[in-house]
């Protein structure tokens, strides 16, 4: 035996090494599993709530986004408040995932106790520490010296302030998880958001979520309180019925027991939209709605339900009562309609067939519209084209995909047609596009030709206005080379200017005639009352004036003439 404990102690078997590293090794992997892991900060959870699927990728691309924010980070502060101005105001509901994300994403390299210590200290010195006094936190940060903190601040800052002029409800939810990260650094900032801007839209958001720390639940009840929707019977006074429905599936979601018998009094709401999301909170309350659906249906029905209904049929029967009552309803308006246009009264037929579809879109008789709404359309063309075109749209509307779908489709696009050339816009594409819907549409075909013609005649037209047009331009540069050529011509001397002879120098020619000089042949040169001329044999000639004759009378010979050699 002391021989088997041996063994088994020291494994000196080489075949059993193996299995015991194996075994080791599992034993440190368990030992790993065991150990206790560090707790992790509570994050508020938000639980998926069934809606409509979205479109998202229309929306901004990460590197989109990243080009929008680069203006923030560049130029002097007046011009890094405008950049994000332009940012905020260019949000749109297909951004929000996007900026949902760059909102939540971590900010690393920073210490979030001296960021809060930055924004502390600006809002202070801006408002001197009075109480509840105005300021703007993201021209303040804007004017403070550039850091890298400062600038991620602006950059969440300036995307919180985009999605917050949004009214839609997944910007509320954005909102909130933001201001619950990052230790609550922002959460003052977003309050100012939401209570200036988002509002109502924020109700949802608030209603699903769950884990909230201390300073969350206080931030929370104190929005609440500032937008006057604390109780369910608070909240649920909305107008938007997109809203009202998304606070329905968020009570259903959350199955919050003081709110079920509000969500029980929308199951029969006029509102389809309203109606539908009350109905699928209550399929998420389950068996917890059974006492609150007898009292609905008593007080719809005048009479207890039957004992033996589980809450599944009690639901079912209350809304197969309300449905009947709506589809009664409904029912004699369509009649009503339908009896309105036969008789060729439009607005009466139009007022029972617009309430048919509001109460009950999906209404099974609504294709009975069809035919009256196409024979009071046609005879409506020639005399009112405008409450005509209204008629189609309606037929199309409320049977895209039925039999005369193409017909109406291309009685659209004719009247849209019409509508260009009475606007003087002849395009035959327009007409064009009515054949490729309906081939045999004969005004479309009709329309088309004259419309062909008159372009061709209009091109020849065209063709000789721009051979008229050349050719006056072609006279018009012509006559302007000619004048711009006569006058660029050197001007024509006239007799007795003064020329230079051939051959004539420079040289300076003295003058016997009481000092005068002459300088060229040819000329003619006026001193003291005698004139001088140059002959072109180099002899100059000096007369002079009758006044000074008589003067001269006494003068030797030579004053009167004089001889010039070249």
């Amino acid at each position: 035996m002391a021989k088997l404990h041996g063994r088994v102690h020291g494994l000196p078997h080489r075949a059993l090494r193996p299995v015991a590293a194996a075994l080791f090794a599992l034993s440190l992997t368990a030992t790993a599993h065991a150990q206790p892991q560090p707790a992790r900060a509570a994050v508020p959870t938000v639980p998926a709530v069934p809606t409509a699927p979205r479109d998202e990728s229309v929306g901004r691309s990460e590197r989109e986004l990243d080009g929008m924010l680069a203006g923030l980070a560049d130029g002097t502060p007046e011009s890094r408040r405008r950049a994000a101005d332009a940012l905020i105001a260019s949000m749109d509901p297909d951004d929000i995932p996007a900026v949902q994300t760059r909102l939540l994403a971590p900010l690393r390299g920073i210490a979030l106790d001296q960021l809060r210590i930055k924004m502390v200290r600006a809002v202070t010195t801006a408002t001197a520490n009075r109480p509840n006094a105005d300021y703007d936190l993201l021209t303040l940060l804007v004017n403070l010296p550039r850091a890298h903190d400062t600038d991620v601040a602006i950059e969440r800052i300036a995307l919180a302030r985009g999605i917050g002029r949004l009214p839609d409800a997944r910007a509320g939810r954005a909102l909130l998880a933001f201001s619950a990260s990052f230790s609550g650094a922002f959460r003052q900032e977003v309050g100012r958001i939401i209570r200036g801007q988002l509002k109502d839209y924020v109700l949802p958001a608030i209603i699903e979520a769950r884990g909230l720390s201390e300073m969350q639940r206080i931030f929370v009840r104190q929005l609440r309180e500032s937008l006057h929707r604390v109780t369910p019977g608070e909240t649920v006074q909305q107008r938007d019925n997109a809203l009202l429905a998304e606070i329905l599936r968020a009570y259903g979601s959350t199955r919050q027991g003081d709110a079920m018998k509000v969500v029980v009094s929308f199951v029969n709401s006029d509102r389809a939209q309203v109606r539908d999301a009350a109905r699928w909170a209550i399929a998420q309350y389950g068996r917890d709605t059974i006492h609150a659906l007898r009292d609905a249906y008593e007080m719809y029905e005048g009479r207890d339900p039957d004992l033996s209904w589980n809450w599944e049929r009690l639901a079912r029967e209350l809304y197969q009562a309300n449905d009947r009552r709506r589809d009664a309803e409904v029912s004699q308006r369509l009649d009503q309609g339908i009896t309105a246009g036969r008789a060729h009264d439009v607005d009466a037929m139009l007022g029972h067939f617009r309430f048919v579809l509001a109460r009950h879109p999906t209404f099974e008789r609504r294709r009975e519209m069809v035919p009256l709404l196409i024979e009071n359309a046609q005879r409506l063309e020639s005399s009112d084209a405008a409450k005509a075109d209204r008629l189609w749209r309606l037929a199309l509307w409320v049977d895209p995909t039925g039999p005369s779908s193409r017909q109406i489709r291309a009685e659209v696009l004719f009247l849209e047609a019409e509508r260009a050339m009475q606007r003087g816009v002849a395009d035959p594409e327009l007409y064009r596009a009515v054949l490729r819907v309906d081939p045999s549409h004969e005004r479309a075909i009709e329309q088309l030709e004259r419309v062909e013609q008159s372009g061709v005649l209009a091109a020849r037209r065209r063709i000789r206005l721009a051979g008229a047009a050349g050719l006056l331009a072609l006279a018009g540069a012509t006559l302007f080379l000619l004048v711009r050529t006569v006058a660029k011509r050197p001007k024509v001397r006239k007799k007795g200017k003064k020329k230079r002879a051939k051959g004539a120098t420079a040289s300076t020619l003295p003058a016997t005639a009481q000092g005068a000089t002459v300088t060229a042949q040819g000329a003619t040169v006026t001193a003291q009352g005698a004139t001088a001329t140059v002959k072109p044999s180099g002899t100059a000639t000096v007369k002079p004036s009758a006044t000074d004759t008589a003067t001269d009378s006494a003068a030797s010979p030579t004053d009167g003439s004089a001889s010039l050699h070249g």
